[in-house]
């Protein structure tokens, strides 16, 4: 049996450098937008004599618009309604915010009942492994206490 030839070898290229000029762009023109812009600015302009340049899209960024005053507001029947609902609301003390009445603070209660029911397990722990139970207790007492006093706010 006679031996089979090696496949030709494949060969890679990158792609070709020259891009696609979509615009029709000359590339012997001038790189300045400016010469054949007009002012104020029309919009955007089809013409094949100007290349765009980021700097000058840039440049055209830069330049604010003009600002014209804001037009003078006119009163009419619905503002007058909205300000007489308001100074109906205000005579009558609608607006006014009165004051809560602060309530009672469960905070206390729940430490209480978190820190009996803490120690009496870990007191049985203490019994069984005396040095862990110790450390326990300083721990849990200690943590809680942190926790209920410091870092949450008043429920």
């Amino acid at each position: 049996m006679p031996d089979a030839s090696p496949p030709p070898r494949k060969v890679y290229r990158f792609k070709p450098t020259e891009f696609e000029n979509v615009n029709d762009v000359r590339r012997d023109e001038p790189l300045s937008l400016h010469e054949t812009q007009p002012r104020p600015d029309p919009g955007i302009v089809p013409t094949d004599k100007v290349r765009i340049d980021v700097r000058d899209l840039a440049r055209a960024a830069m330049i604010p618009p003009a600002a014209s005053p804001p037009a003078p507001a006119r009163t009419n029947e619905v503002h007058t309604l909205l300000r007489d609902n308001a100074a109906r609301a205000e005579a009558a003390g609608l607006n006014r915010l009165a004051e809560k009445p602060r309530r009672r603070s469960r905070r206390k209660r729940d430490y209480a009942i978190a820190m009996i029911l803490g120690n009496a397990v870990l007191l049985m722990g203490t019994a069984i492994m005396p040095l862990f139970g110790i450390v326990g207790l300083i721990i849990y007492n200690l943590g809680l206490t942190w926790i209920m006093w410091f870092v949450m706010d008043d429920y």
